[in-house]
């Protein structure tokens, strides 16, 4: 049996059927495998990822896809993905996979992303760091096909058999030297019945998958012509901005917009109510010929707020509340215990919260980065009392994420402005309102115990308690249905329990969370949990490691179980030169995760002798299974190594009295190029396994634990409350 029988054996493929035309246009389905959940988790990922169901040639009628390949006369392919772009490269991969897949250059494939359409579920979600997963199987498959029916059709031309002929850089070629394009033979192989699929490629006959690949676009990106939302001319679309509450929860009492209204070029100021069960703000938007003249319009409006629910709430008096719902820590006997707190952090991507909207009677259309664009079209058309086929939602790529664009709040509020002033709108968030009112990652405290008895751990118990993480609206009805289960107190428990693992060996395990739910707006942020949690396991391994004695990498080799993890471990830190001589003031860390079938070591250097740490060397491991772009995981890990360090020494929101106390980059510190290091490397293992894991957010657990952990050495102290720069010092 072939690699494709053997696939397609374990699948169910329905039906196919030919209508002729005169492209070549393929689309397959993607489903769930029967009993398995809808997304993957971090200990129980759906054993094939997403299924697919249906490889069909595309008609002229309306059919429902969620991968659509299509073959054109002039010999390009335009692909269309169910998946959204927002800067982790995914239109790269899909580009690579389906080039490797049909045998045409890279630079031949053009890369559309799919619009909302209620029919693909789960195949549209965007999270989790499982797209490359989910689409290896689906692109072998539709591009066997397509070549299957390119061969059948030259054969018919060339009065040759399939068999003495081979595909080459879009075309076919017979045994005698013969050629034709894939794009002179569209309308013929679109018009034969289904052909046998070809045989896809072995890893062997790769000559782009594996490869180091420039991102798709990249041109574009570096001459600032990338078309964002923001980018997009939409007719009509006014610029517009938004007046956030005073404090968190607030709602509006009064708008004097008088002296607003008297600057030149103002075109309305509109009350744009707030979803509380969405943690939605009720905010003011101001349209006006500019966003120039629309921001400063927003500041001179006169709003009386009213009182928010956590007004009497600080800093300190959230850590109480969180003291006081924690789980405490039972186990009997010796060990390390510690107490660890992480603050507020939000998504600040560089593009920040932006849609474009266009409402009218009949219809709405609207324009931005989803992550999950079926569940915002129903939301859509749940908030502007519409029908969900008069809602049409266009993707565009997003410059950075992190997990902000699972939640749809500017685009709803974009289209609630645009149905109120009966105008097309260009809704910004302004940096101020995106870091005070935007989504963040909760406020957590943690209390850990290892329990040691003869030099081994032979407990470990982890009690977190964070403001509760909203994940029941971000990630959308598809997901939330099999992954959370809130019990009384708020706690998304399922979604928890199957995220959290130790793959060390530490004895009987127990992790476990309690929420409380305050009126701070949060979110998905990369690491879902993992973030916080698996940083703090990392940092207290390191100090039974030196409570014992023992060497922190050797202590750390002994505890895996799995030949996989330790051959990580093991490459980290020999090109790192673990141990090797630094001068007082500067230390290695080390710092390791296991998620989405991907495991990453990271070793960190960290300098403590100037006015504040500096990472001056960061080294990389990593098993992805099979990597399809060497070049995006590397500089992805680069990225995630430059957010690790942040979160440790930098990165965190101060509440003061219910309301957030930065509003920019000027006071909210993340990592500059200052602290990017001269010497960073990733080095990246042979495949382990057939089919690619995920990377996207994978190590920046493992980058956090490794500079804490390099700051301890360095410092003689214990990391406990972070950012370290303002508690640590």
């Amino acid at each position: 049996m072939s690699a494709l029988d053997a696939l397609v054996a374990r699948r169910e493929v329905l039906k196919a059927f030919v209508i002729g035309g005169p492209t070549l246009a393929v689309g397959i389905r993607l489903g769930r495998p029967r009993g398995a959940g809808a997304f993957p988790t971090k200990t129980e990922e759906v054993p094939d990822e997403l299924d697919f169901t249906d490889v069909f040639i595309l008609s002229q009628q309306p059919t429902v896809y969620d991968l659509k390949i299509e073959i054109q006369p002039d010999n390009r392919v335009h692909l269309e993905g169910p998946r959204m772009e927002i800067g982790q490269g995914f239109m790269t991969t899909i580009a690579m996979l389906v080039a490797e897949g049909l045998d045409v250059p890279f630079e031949n494939v053009d890369v559309m992303l799919s619009p909302a359409e209620q029919q693909r579920g789960a195949a549209q979600i965007t999270a989790g760091s499982h797209t490359t997963r989910a689409l290896w199987d689906p692109a072998r498959l539709i591009t066997a096909q397509m070549r299957g029916q390119l061969l059948a059709a030259a054969s018919a031309r060339l009065g040759v058999p399939v068999s003495r002929l081979r595909t080459e850089k879009g075309y076919v070629v017979a045994a005698d030297g013969r050629a034709v394009s894939y794009g002179g033979l569209t309308e013929e192989a679109a018009n034969l019945p289904s052909a046998k699929p070809a045989k896809p490629k072995t890893s062997d006959e790769f000559t782009i998958i594996g490869r180091p690949h420039v991102r798709y676009g990249i041109e574009k990106i570096v001459q600032g012509t990338y078309p964002y939302a923001m980018d997009l001319d939409v007719e009509g679309a006014v610029p517009t901005v938004l007046a956030m509450p005073a404090t968190h929860g607030a709602s509006v009492v009064s708008i004097d917009d008088s002296e607003a209204r008297r600057i030149r070029g103002v075109i309305a100021v509109t009350l744009v109510p707030g979803m509380p069960d969405y943690l939605i703000p009720e905010a003011v938007a101001v349209s006006a010929e500019t966003f120039g003249i629309a921001r400063k319009a927003k500041d001179a409006l006169g709003i009386t707020w009213s009182a928010g629910p956590m007004d009497h709430l600080s800093d300190a008096q959230i850590d109480d509340l969180l003291e006081g719902i924690i789980d405490r820590i039972t186990s009997p006997g010796e060990g390390v215990e510690a107490t660890f707190r992480w603050p507020y952090v939000p998504h600040a991507p560089l593009d920040e919260n932006n849609a474009v909207a266009d409402v009218r009677s009949d219809r709405a259309e609207v324009w931005g980065a989803p992550q999950v664009p079926n569940t915002l079209q129903r939301r859509l058309a749940e908030t502007l009392g519409m029908k969900v086929e008069q809602v049409t939602v266009h993707c565009v790529p997003g410059g950075g994420s992190f997990g902000r664009h699972n939640f749809h709040d500017q685009e709803v509020m974009a289209a609630q402005v645009s149905q109120r002033i009966g105008r097309p709108v260009k809704l910004r968030w302004l940096r101020e309102e995106a870091i005070k009112h935007g989504r963040c990652r909760p406020v957590s405290l943690h209390k850990v115990k290892a329990t040691i008895a003869d030099r081994d751990i032979v407990a470990w118990e982890h009690r977190m308690a964070c403001s509760e993480l909203d994940v029941r609206h971000g990630l959308g009805e598809a997901i939330s249905g099999y992954l959370t289960e809130y019990d009384n107190e708020g706690t998304c428990q399922y979604y928890f329990t199957h995220t959290q693992k130790l793959f060390y060996k530490t004895g009987p395990t127990t992790i476990t969370l309690k929420q409380r739910l305050l009126a701070k707006p949060t979110g998905v942020w990369r690491n879902v949990y993992v973030g916080q949690i698996h940083t703090v396991n990392e940092i207290v391994l390191d100090e039974i490691a030196r409570e014992l004695g023992r060497d922190e990498f050797e202590f750390r080799m002994d505890l895996l179980d799995s030949d996989r993890h330790r051959a990580v471990l093991q490459t980290g830190a020999q090109q790192a030169q673990w141990g090797r001589q630094v001068p007082a003031g500067v230390a290695q860390g080390i710092g390791m995760n296991d998620e989405y079938k991907s495991i990453v070591a990271c070793i960190m250097e960290i300098d403590v002798r100037g006015r504040e740490p500096r990472m001056t060397r960061c080294t990389w491991a990593l098993d992805s299974g099979y990597c399809v772009n060497p070049k995006a995981a590397e500089s992805s890990l680069f990225g995630q190594a430059m957010d690790g360090f942040a979160l440790v020494f930098r990165a965190g929101l101060h509440v003061n009295n219910g309301a957030t106390k930065e509003s920019n980059f000027h006071d909210y510190k993340w990592s500059r190029m200052f602290d990017s290091p001269l010497e960073m490397s990733c080095h990246i293992l042979p495949p382990s396994n057939a089919i690619p894991g995920g990377i996207g957010e994978l190590g920046v657990s493992a980058a956090a634990a490794a500079a804490a952990n390099a700051w301890a050495r360095a410092t003689g102290k214990k990391p406990r409350h972070f950012p370290l720069n303002e508690y640590g010092a």
